[in-house]
Protein backbone atom coordinates (compact mmCIF):
# COMPACT_ATOMS: atom_id res chain seq x y z
CA UNK A 1 0.00 0.00 0.00
CA UNK A 2 1.50 3.34 -0.87
CA UNK A 3 1.86 5.84 1.59
CA UNK A 4 -1.20 8.44 0.13
CA UNK A 5 -2.96 5.04 0.58
CA UNK A 6 -2.49 4.72 4.27
CA UNK A 7 -3.18 8.15 4.67
CA UNK A 8 -6.17 8.32 3.05
CA UNK A 9 -7.31 5.15 5.44
CA UNK A 10 -7.23 6.60 8.79
CA UNK A 11 -9.45 9.65 7.17
CA UNK A 12 -11.80 7.28 5.12
CA UNK A 13 -12.14 5.47 8.68
CA UNK A 14 -12.86 8.69 10.89
CA UNK A 15 -15.59 9.67 8.08
CA UNK A 16 -16.94 5.94 8.37
CA UNK A 17 -17.17 6.36 12.48
CA UNK A 18 -18.21 9.95 12.55
CA UNK A 19 -21.32 8.97 10.55
CA UNK A 20 -21.94 5.84 11.79
CA UNK A 21 -21.63 7.60 15.81
CA UNK A 22 -23.95 10.30 14.62
CA UNK A 23 -26.79 8.10 13.23
CA UNK A 24 -26.38 5.96 16.39
CA UNK A 25 -26.77 8.95 18.57
CA UNK A 26 -29.85 10.26 16.32
CA UNK A 27 -32.08 7.33 15.87
CA UNK A 28 -34.25 8.33 18.71
CA UNK A 29 -34.93 11.59 17.05
CA UNK A 30 -35.41 10.02 13.35
CA UNK A 31 -37.63 7.23 15.73
CA UNK A 32 -39.55 10.52 16.98
CA UNK A 33 -40.24 11.54 13.76
CA UNK A 34 -41.62 9.03 12.07
CA UNK A 35 -43.61 7.98 15.35
CA UNK A 36 -46.73 10.50 14.59
CA UNK A 37 -46.66 9.15 10.85
CA UNK A 38 -48.08 5.85 12.10
CA UNK A 39 -51.53 6.38 10.77
CA UNK A 40 -50.80 4.67 7.30
CA UNK A 41 -50.78 1.08 8.96
CA UNK A 42 -55.18 2.23 9.19
CA UNK A 43 -54.78 0.95 5.22
CA UNK A 44 -51.88 -1.23 5.50
CA UNK A 45 -53.27 -3.36 8.63
CA UNK A 46 -56.06 -2.07 10.21
CA UNK A 47 -56.18 -4.94 12.96
CA UNK A 48 -52.30 -3.87 13.66
CA UNK A 49 -53.80 -0.09 14.06
CA UNK A 50 -56.43 -0.57 16.17
CA UNK A 51 -54.28 -3.28 18.67
CA UNK A 52 -51.97 -0.22 19.10
CA UNK A 53 -54.49 2.52 19.64
CA UNK A 54 -57.41 0.91 21.36
CA UNK A 55 -57.03 2.45 24.56
CA UNK A 56 -57.51 5.98 22.94
CA UNK A 57 -61.19 5.03 22.05
CA UNK A 58 -62.91 5.59 25.43
CA UNK A 59 -60.72 8.49 26.19
CA UNK A 60 -62.30 9.72 23.11
CA UNK A 61 -65.45 9.11 23.69
CA UNK A 62 -66.39 9.40 26.87
CA UNK A 63 -63.79 12.12 28.30
CA UNK A 64 -64.86 16.06 27.02
CA UNK A 65 -61.01 17.86 27.17
CA UNK A 66 -59.87 14.41 24.62
CA UNK A 67 -62.84 15.00 22.61
CA UNK A 68 -62.70 18.70 22.54
CA UNK A 69 -59.02 18.34 22.02
CA UNK A 70 -59.36 15.47 18.45
CA UNK A 71 -62.27 16.93 17.06
CA UNK A 72 -61.77 20.57 16.64
CA UNK A 73 -59.68 22.22 14.73
CA UNK A 74 -58.36 26.39 14.83
CA UNK A 75 -61.48 28.48 12.76
CA UNK A 76 -60.03 30.27 9.29
CA UNK A 77 -56.36 27.98 8.91
CA UNK A 78 -57.39 25.77 5.96
CA UNK A 79 -54.34 27.91 3.92
CA UNK A 80 -51.62 26.31 6.50
CA UNK A 81 -51.58 23.80 3.15
CA UNK A 82 -50.10 26.12 1.25
CA UNK A 83 -47.47 26.87 3.59
CA UNK A 84 -47.03 23.41 5.42
CA UNK A 85 -44.24 21.99 2.70
CA UNK A 86 -42.17 24.87 2.96
CA UNK A 87 -42.12 24.98 6.70
CA UNK A 88 -41.10 21.20 6.47
CA UNK A 89 -38.49 21.36 3.39
CA UNK A 90 -36.78 24.20 6.09
CA UNK A 91 -37.01 22.33 8.75
CA UNK A 92 -35.92 19.13 7.25
CA UNK A 93 -32.89 21.55 5.80
CA UNK A 94 -32.04 22.76 9.16
CA UNK A 95 -32.10 19.06 10.62
CA UNK A 96 -29.62 17.49 7.69
CA UNK A 97 -27.69 20.73 7.95
CA UNK A 98 -27.36 19.86 11.54
CA UNK A 99 -26.44 16.31 11.27
CA UNK A 100 -23.82 16.40 9.03
CA UNK A 101 -22.09 19.69 9.97
CA UNK A 102 -21.97 17.36 13.40
CA UNK A 103 -20.50 14.50 11.56
CA UNK A 104 -17.49 16.59 9.75
CA UNK A 105 -16.98 17.88 13.72
CA UNK A 106 -16.69 14.02 14.41
CA UNK A 107 -14.76 13.05 11.53
CA UNK A 108 -12.02 16.18 12.14
CA UNK A 109 -12.13 15.69 15.68
CA UNK A 110 -12.29 19.04 16.36
CA UNK A 111 -15.08 18.46 19.58
CA UNK A 112 -18.22 19.83 19.55
CA UNK A 113 -20.04 21.52 16.47
CA UNK A 114 -19.56 25.41 16.74
CA UNK A 115 -19.16 26.31 12.67
CA UNK A 116 -22.01 26.88 10.50
CA UNK A 117 -25.81 26.74 11.83
CA UNK A 118 -24.04 25.95 15.29
CA UNK A 119 -23.24 29.56 15.44
CA UNK A 120 -26.99 30.56 15.45
CA UNK A 121 -28.07 27.99 17.92
CA UNK A 122 -26.76 25.42 19.94
CA UNK A 123 -28.81 22.86 18.67
CA UNK A 124 -29.94 23.28 15.29
CA UNK A 125 -30.75 20.01 14.76
CA UNK A 126 -33.77 20.19 17.46
CA UNK A 127 -34.69 23.23 16.02
CA UNK A 128 -35.08 21.71 12.61
CA UNK A 129 -37.30 18.70 14.37
CA UNK A 130 -39.74 21.80 15.76
CA UNK A 131 -40.04 23.43 12.75
CA UNK A 132 -40.49 20.16 10.64
CA UNK A 133 -42.92 18.35 13.45
CA UNK A 134 -45.51 21.98 13.02
CA UNK A 135 -45.52 21.52 9.21
CA UNK A 136 -46.42 18.30 9.26
CA UNK A 137 -49.65 18.95 11.70
CA UNK A 138 -50.24 21.58 9.15
CA UNK A 139 -50.99 19.11 6.61
CA UNK A 140 -54.90 18.17 7.45
CA UNK A 141 -57.23 19.73 4.77
CA UNK A 142 -59.17 21.32 7.36
CA UNK A 143 -56.04 22.85 9.42
CA UNK A 144 -54.51 22.98 12.55
CA UNK A 145 -56.11 20.57 14.83
CA UNK A 146 -56.26 21.87 18.74
CA UNK A 147 -54.94 18.90 20.14
CA UNK A 148 -51.87 18.64 17.72
CA UNK A 149 -50.52 22.19 18.76
CA UNK A 150 -50.72 20.34 22.33
CA UNK A 151 -49.37 17.35 21.19
CA UNK A 152 -46.22 19.76 19.54
CA UNK A 153 -45.33 21.31 22.53
CA UNK A 154 -44.91 18.21 24.34
CA UNK A 155 -42.56 17.38 20.96
CA UNK A 156 -40.57 20.11 21.51
CA UNK A 157 -40.26 19.77 25.30
CA UNK A 158 -38.72 16.52 24.97
CA UNK A 159 -35.93 18.09 22.35
CA UNK A 160 -35.65 20.50 25.16
CA UNK A 161 -34.81 17.78 27.80
CA UNK A 162 -32.68 15.86 25.27
CA UNK A 163 -30.94 18.97 24.71
CA UNK A 164 -30.40 19.95 28.28
CA UNK A 165 -28.60 16.41 28.58
CA UNK A 166 -26.45 16.77 25.96
CA UNK A 167 -24.84 19.92 26.92
CA UNK A 168 -24.87 18.30 30.54
CA UNK A 169 -22.28 15.77 28.81
CA UNK A 170 -20.79 18.09 26.74
CA UNK A 171 -19.80 20.55 29.91
CA UNK A 172 -18.30 17.30 31.68
CA UNK A 173 -16.51 16.80 28.75
CA UNK A 174 -14.72 19.82 27.41
CA UNK A 175 -15.20 22.18 30.23
CA UNK A 176 -14.90 26.14 29.76
CA UNK A 177 -14.55 25.91 26.55
CA UNK A 178 -18.01 24.90 26.23
CA UNK A 179 -19.14 27.27 28.57
CA UNK A 180 -17.53 29.96 26.44
CA UNK A 181 -19.94 28.37 23.74
CA UNK A 182 -22.78 28.85 25.80
CA UNK A 183 -22.54 32.43 26.72
CA UNK A 184 -21.84 33.18 23.13
CA UNK A 185 -24.64 31.34 21.00
CA UNK A 186 -28.43 31.04 22.13
CA UNK A 187 -30.04 27.76 23.13
CA UNK A 188 -32.89 27.02 20.03
CA UNK A 189 -33.95 30.55 18.94
CA UNK A 190 -31.87 32.47 16.28
CA UNK A 191 -30.48 35.98 16.99
CA UNK A 192 -31.30 36.10 20.09
CA UNK A 193 -28.58 36.49 22.83
CA UNK A 194 -27.54 33.70 24.88
CA UNK A 195 -29.12 33.65 28.16
CA UNK A 196 -26.46 31.79 29.92
CA UNK A 197 -24.85 33.83 32.53
CA UNK A 198 -27.31 36.41 32.30
CA UNK A 199 -30.21 35.43 33.77
CA UNK A 200 -30.50 34.45 37.80
CA UNK A 201 -29.25 30.75 37.77
CA UNK A 202 -33.10 29.85 39.05
CA UNK A 203 -33.20 25.82 38.40
CA UNK A 204 -30.68 23.27 39.90
CA UNK A 205 -27.86 22.85 37.59
CA UNK A 206 -28.06 19.04 37.78
CA UNK A 207 -29.76 15.66 38.51
CA UNK A 208 -33.55 14.87 38.98
CA UNK A 209 -33.91 18.27 40.45
CA UNK A 210 -33.16 19.79 37.36
CA UNK A 211 -35.22 17.06 35.18
CA UNK A 212 -38.33 18.02 37.55
CA UNK A 213 -37.95 21.96 38.10
CA UNK A 214 -38.14 21.74 33.83
CA UNK A 215 -41.01 19.30 33.78
CA UNK A 216 -42.61 21.85 35.68
CA UNK A 217 -42.20 24.34 33.91
CA UNK A 218 -43.90 22.72 30.99
CA UNK A 219 -46.73 21.93 32.82
CA UNK A 220 -47.18 25.54 33.43
CA UNK A 221 -46.71 26.40 29.77
CA UNK A 222 -48.94 23.09 28.70
CA UNK A 223 -51.89 24.93 30.91
CA UNK A 224 -51.35 28.16 29.56
CA UNK A 225 -51.50 27.01 26.02
CA UNK A 226 -54.17 24.27 26.86
CA UNK A 227 -56.83 27.39 28.48
CA UNK A 228 -55.70 30.20 25.02
CA UNK A 229 -56.78 27.16 22.97
CA UNK A 230 -59.64 27.03 24.48
CA UNK A 231 -60.79 30.65 23.78
CA UNK A 232 -60.03 30.68 20.05
CA UNK A 233 -62.82 29.97 17.69
CA UNK A 234 -62.79 26.40 16.29
CA UNK A 235 -65.20 24.23 14.46
CA UNK A 236 -65.85 20.49 14.78
CA UNK A 237 -65.66 17.72 11.93
CA UNK A 238 -68.07 15.25 14.27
Amino acid sequence: MSKAARAKSPVKRSWVSAVGSTIAAYLPIIAGIIEPMIWPLLYVSPILYHLLYWWWIPIEHYFFPQWYFITSYLSETRWVNQIAPTVILVGALILVVGLAQIVRAKARKEGFATAGLYRLVRHPQHLGIAILSLGLLMLNRYGIRIGDIVAWTLVVFVYVLLADNEEAALEREFGDSYLKYKRRVPFMIPFLLSTYGRTPKLLPKQGWERKLSLIGIYIVVLAVTTWLLTLVPSFHTK
